[in-house]
Order: C-alpha cells, then sequence, then structure tokens
C-alpha cells in the first residue's frame, strides 16, 4: 500500500455527519431504478439530444460536398431566368426538418431496458429465465440513471413499463408453475414489481402492496416471508410519517426482517437502515412520550442491526452498522477524540487511551478494532509510540473473536507492522539490501560509529518531502559531530527519483532496493519493517542499534544531539 501517513489519516472511519454514510452507500434498495431532481450538467445539443433531422443525406451534403456553384445557386436564390415563376426579390427558404419528440438515440434504442417486452410463453421455466432477464434490464437501467444517460421522464416511463411488465410475467408464473421454488421467485417478482412502481408514486400499486405483502408474511418459504415482511417494514416506515404506525411497530418488523433474514443481504439491510433512520428522526422532533418510544426503538434497532451485520461477508454493511450503533452512544462526542483522528491529535494521550478502552466496552467490534490501529498509526507516525502501542493492544483484544478473514487479516497487520518496527529498538538494522544511484552496495563501514538517521522516503510523498529541509539543517550542523544520513528512497520508478535529484541536490547518498524487480513500497527493507505508510525514519546510535523510531521535525535535532553525546556500550 503506497500512501503517506497524512493519507492514512483521511482514512478515519468517522468522518461523517449521523446517518448520512449509512444510506449513501452504494447498496441497492428495493428500488432499483433512481430519480433525481438535480439538472443535468450537460449542455444539450444536437448531438446529445434525441433530434435526429429527416434528411440528413440528400441535398444539403450535396451542397456541402463537390457542386459548390449549385450549392451557391440555392443559397442566393433564383435567377432572373429562373422559369420556376418566383420572384427574383423573394428567396425561396429550404423547408424545416421534421422532428419527432418520440425518436430515440440508436444507442439509448439498443440498451435491454428500451428492448424488453411481455414474452408470450406459458412454460413456467421460461418466465423464471424472463424474471431473470428484467432483472439485468433493470440493473443496467439504474446503472445509466445514475450516469446521466436518461432523463427524469425516460426513468419513470420505462421503470412503470418494465415493472408492469415483471409483475403480469410473476403472476403468470404464480398461476401456471407447480414447482415451490417456482412459485416462490414468481411471488418475491411481484412482491418486487409493485415495490417499484409504489416507489414511482402509483398509488394503486402501494395498496396492493401492502395487501399482498401481509398475505405472504406467513409464507411457508421464509425467503418469500422475509420479502414481504420486508415490504411491511417499508410501508410502516411511510405511515410513520403521519403516526399511522408506531415506533413499536416498526421495530417489531424488522425484527421480524432480522429473524427471517437467512445471510446479511445488502438490499435488507438498506430498508433496516432506512428504518433506523425514520426512528431517529421521529425522536429528535420534540420530547414526548412518542419521541421517546422512537430513540428506544431505534437503539434497540441498531443494536440489532450491529450485532447481526457484524460478520458479514460484505464488511460495508457491518461497518455502517458499527457507525451507526457508535453514534447512537450517549458519549459519542467523546469518542470523536479517539475515531476523528484530527481531534486526536490535539487530545490528552492519556484521556484518548481512556476513552478507548470505554468504546471497546461498549461495542467490542473488529470495526472498534480498526478504528483504534487507525488512530493508533496516526500517534506511532507523530512519534508517541508509547500510546499507540497502548492503542494498538486494545484493538488486539478483538483478534480472536473476528470470524471475517478480511477483517482480522487488516487488524493483524496494522498490529504486525507496528510490532516489526518498535521491536528493532535496541537491534542492529540490516542494510545489506540497498545500493547507491550508481549500484554500489551501501557500505556498513562507512557509517560505523556515527549517529545515523535511516529516512524511508519517495518523491510523490508530500511530507518526505516537506522534511528534507529540516533534515538537512541538522545535518549541517551536526556533520561534522559524527551525524549522518541514509535515505531510503522508495519510488516504483527510478526515473522519478533521478529527476527529483537532478532538481534537488541533497549532501548525504541515496539508496535504493538492490532487488530490481522489488522496489518503492516492495523494497525488501521496507517490506522486513512492515512499512505501508512513509515518512518513515529510524535513528541509529553509535553503538549501531536502533535508538529511536518516527523522529521528525523539531524532534529530530535535540534527539540527534542527545545520541551524539553518549557514550557508546562497549561490546
Amino acid at each position: 500500500m503506497k500512501e503517506s501517513y497524512q493519507k492514512t489519516a483521511q482514512r478515519s472511519l468517522l468522518r461523517m455527519s449521523r446517518w448520512s454514510l449509512c444510506l449513501a452507500a452504494s447498496i441497492p434498495a428495493v428500488s432499483l431504478i433512481g430519480c433525481t431532481g438535480e439538472a443535468s450538467k450537460t449542455e444539450v445539443s444536437s448531438a446529445s439530444s434525441g433530434f435526429k433531422p429527416a434528411d440528413d443525406t440528400g441535398a444539403g451534403k450535396k451542397a456541402a460536398g463537390g457542386d459548390a456553384s449549385k450549392a451557391q445557386a440555392s443559397q442566393k436564390g433564383p435567377s432572373p431566368s429562373d422559369s420556376s415563376g418566383v420572384p427574383p426579390s423573394i428567396p425561396t427558404t429550404p423547408p424545416l426538418p421534421s422532428f419527432d419528440p418520440t425518436q430515440v438515440d440508436s444507442a439509448l434504442a439498443a440498451k435491454s431496458y428500451m428492448k424488453i417486452e411481455l414474452t408470450d410463453s406459458q412454460d413456467p421455466k421460461e418466465l423464471v429465465r424472463f424474471l431473470g432477464s428484467i432483472d439485468r434490464a433493470i440493473q443496467e437501467m439504474q446503472k445509466d440513471a445514475g450516469a446521466r444517460v436518461l432523463n427524469n421522464d425516460q426513468i419513470f416511463d420505462r421503470g412503470m413499463a418494465i415493472s408492469r411488465i415483471k409483475l403480469t410475467a410473476a403472476e403468470r408464473l404464480e398461476k401456471l408453475s407447480t414447482v415451490p421454488e417456482e412459485k416462490s421467485r414468481a411471488l418475491i417478482a411481484k412482491l418486487d414489481a409493485l415495490a417499484q412502481m409504489a416507489q414511482f408514486k402509483d398509488v394503486a400499486s402501494a395498496d396492493e402492496l401492502r395487501i399482498v405483502a401481509k398475505q405472504l408474511a406467513t409464507y411457508e418459504d421464509p425467503k418469500v416471508a422475509m420479502q414481504a415482511t420486508r415490504m411491511q417494514l417499508m410501508s410502516s416506515v411511510i405511515d410513520l410519517k403521519s403516526q399511522a404506525a408506531t415506533p413499536e411497530s416498526i421495530l417489531e418488523l424488522a425484527t421480524s426482517v432480522l429473524e427471517k433474514m437467512d445471510k446479511p443481504d445488502p438490499g435488507v439491510f438498506t430498508s433496516l437502515a432506512q428504518a433506523a433512520q425514520a426512528l431517529d428522526a421521529a425522536a429528535t422532533q420534540s420530547e414526548t412520550d412518542s419521541n421517546r418510544a422512537a430513540s428506544e426503538a431505534c437503539d434497540k434497532l441498531v443494536d440489532l442491526m450491529e450485532a447481526k451485520f457484524r460478520d458479514a461477508d460484505n464488511p460495508q454493511m457491518g461497518m455502517m452498522s458499527w457507525r451507526m450503533k457508535v453514534q447512537r452512544l450517549p458519549n459519542f462526542e467523546s469518542y470523536l477524540k479517539v475515531l476523528d483522528t484530527r481531534t486526536a491529535m490535539s487530545a490528552d494521550p492519556a484521556e484518548v487511551q481512556a476513552t478507548a478502552k470505554d468504546m471497546m466496552a461498549k461495542v467490542p467490534s473488529p470495526f472498534t478494532s480498526i478504528a483504534l490501529t487507525q488512530c493508533a498509526t496516526q500517534f506511532e507516525y507523530m512519534g508517541n509510540v508509547e500510546l499507540a502501542q497502548g492503542l494498538y493492544d486494545i484493538a488486539a483484544t478483538q483478534l480472536e473473536s473476528t470470524k471475517s478473514a478480511q477483517l482480522k487479516k487488516e487488524i493483524q497487520s496494522a498490529l504486525d507492522g507496528f510490532k516489526a518496527k518498535s521491536e528493532s529498538i535496541g537491534k542492529p538494522l540490516a542494510l545489506d539490501s540497498l545500493v547507491d544511484t550508481e549500484g554500489k552496495p551501501l557500505d556498513v563501514e562507512r557509517y560505523k560509529g556515527k549517529v545515523v538517521l535511516v529516512d524511508f522516503w519517495a518523491t510523490w510523498c508530500g511530507p518526505c518531502v516537506a522534511e528534507i529541509p529540516n533534515i538537512q539543517k541538522v545535518y549541517e550542523k551536526q556533520h561534522d559531530a559524527g551525524f549522518e544520513v541514509i535515505a531510503v528512497n522508495l519510488d516504483d520508478q527510478r526515473s522519478d527519483l533521478d529527476a527529483f535529484m537532478a532538481d534537488k541536490k541533497m549532501p548525504w547518498s541515496v539508496y535504493v532496493s538492490a532487488v530490481p524487480d522489488k522496489m518503492g513500497m516492495e523494497t525488501p527493507l521496507a517490506r522486513s519493517l512492515v512499512i505501508n505508510a512513509i515518512p518513515f525514519t529510524m535513528l541509529i546510535g553509535r553503538d549501531g542499534n536502533v535508538a529511536a523510531i518516527h523522529v521528525r521535525g523539531p524532534a529530530l535535532e535535540p534527539k540527534v544531539a542527545e545520541l551524539l553525546a553518549a557514550t557508546p556500550k562497549s561490546e
């Protein structure tokens, strides 16, 4: 992974307003077709609109082509000797091209969602395949709608048309099939079609959806029952605004959806997140018994979601559930001192560690561990290794219980990286895998008995380049006293380093990987230290052992002076 520590800070898990990221994620909702009120930013022209001239191959092209004299004559009108009878003072006007408002661009017309028509088939298996093609067409339409290929009218017209086709095909399959799996497929497709039309504000479809969903909520197939209950939940969320539904009824339906869900599903997650958002909105309106009930229902729902989605194969659902829970905690603001690295950097270290312990106790989750490792990384790279160690230790408590291989790997990688770097202190550093810019191996004897700064840097790393003047200032002041610099460059391309050095001369030697196919962050020395972010610096004392890590900025000069003044331990 190639990034500076400041880039790492930007990945902090809680940079969001309340609930915003829970519903803005790229997780499909029930309605696979979306429309927006934002106007298109693309200027409409004859090339980008649906307009096509009725005749763009005839006289116009000919006039623009080789017969220039006829074209000019046509523009000037008839000559006095013209036998057409039209007075020469009145020029003829070419006819306007015809325009058909219903005409569609040929590329758009070729899209599956524009071409799909209801099948005449009475074969259940064929109908199942047809429903699959409708779902793919809707997905393609959703993608094009997001890319502004379609306008709002086209989205509505085709969305309603496809949903009606889907509903008709689903009802036909339900009537014809005797196979349980096919009947279930038909019923779920029917619910989806009604929900999609309800999303387009079709009142009749919304009413029918309520009736059908209620009937199927206890269906023998749990997948159908779950989908029906989910539709009931969505309807109740809408009813909550008009107080036609209660917070308790929404919590009951949401709990039922979670119980019937056999495995974490993105669409179900979105419906549950919308329900939680609606309850949260109702709870914040005013201090009433009803609003307090909404707040309690929201807390319970969020707790259920965090527990259900924590170990989902799709970690995005688990992460958003975790965010929702953390945001609901009474002391959420204090947790920002850990979760938001901008705040954490200015907070009292002891308070940060106490807050981290409290948060892990309240929300023992792999996502809490990930948040803490990210915060720990910032403290580590700012030179507060002791506090970083404490945060890493708290994060490690969830490693064994984490079921997701992906999350476990991420946590373990952060812990291993810190361990490799921190445990290098007090030991010699192997530098035999480096060569200078001319290909000569690093001569360890050249640095023996001196205080050496080993600076891992790259030309693309802004903080690395910004630190060079500070290093140079200390180098010029302390070089004669025995201070040296080994600059380990981690650029992927040698040409980037050469261009940089041609413009900016450095008084110390620059080294690169001795292995041509392992450059940049894959440099063997960088990998042995599990360096995933730069700048990273190490100070080697006169005894040849690493004395400190992450010493930069104002801390560099006094630390170098301290090591220069120290008497090497006798071997």
